[in-house]
């Protein structure tokens, strides 16, 4: 498998502001990345054969199925990758009626190769306030002490991907109203 030139993996939970704070960091960025969405990978493989009609739909998949699609998006992205700086956008862990899966298990996060695993987060508090606001999908937050959970066991997955693969872990906190400074340390954090 050939070395991607750079690759870097942004994480967060739903609702933490993690596209706001990657496309203001863009733009404020004199370095050109090219941003995949590894859910959006995913889905396109779901979807073409037939597992799912929406993506919110892919969290019911079962497991050994999800596994499956989890790899293929993988080898999808570094194909695509091979020369250009790429932000892998997803998610440490993904809730499902099974319990949580990793977003970035050993096969994917050694794959990718990441430099740097970047967690963007918020309080517990603020995420819930924020997914309160999104009608478009169907987010998992049903209360703030569940996200409080999901963080942890987000943090903990995210921690086992920078442990496997030597890649530098980073916390940035989005707080309400302060996603410039989140996106200032974002590409602070993305040049070292």
């Amino acid at each position: 498998m050939k070395k991607l030139s750079e690759v870097n993996i942004i994480i967060g939970l739903s609702g933490v502001g993690k596209s706001t704070v990657t496309e203001e960091a863009m733009l404020l960025s004199d370095k050109k990345y090219e941003i995949i969405n590894y859910g959006d990978k995913m889905f396109e493989i779901a979807k073409k054969e037939g597992d799912v009609d929406h993506r919110d739909e892919m969290k019911n998949i079962e497991t050994e199925r999800y596994k499956e699609i989890q790899g293929r998006a993988a080898e999808s992205i570094v194909e695509e990758a091979e020369d250009k700086d790429v932000i892998v956008d997803t998610h440490a862990a993904i809730k499902t009626p099974y319990g949580y899966v990793p977003g970035l298990p050993k096969w994917t996060v050694e794959n990718l190769d990441p430099s740097k695993i970047i967690m963007i987060d918020a309080s517990a508090e603020e995420i819930y306030s924020r997914s309160k606001g999104d009608d478009e999908r169907d987010r998992e937050h049903k209360s703030v002490k569940e996200i409080d959970e999901y963080r942890r066991v987000a943090r903990s997955m995210a921690s086992a991907g920078s442990v496997l693969t030597g890649a530098y872990l980073k916390v940035i906190k989005n707080h309400d109203g302060r996603a410039e400074k989140a996106a200032e340390e974002l590409v602070k954090t993305l040049k070292n």
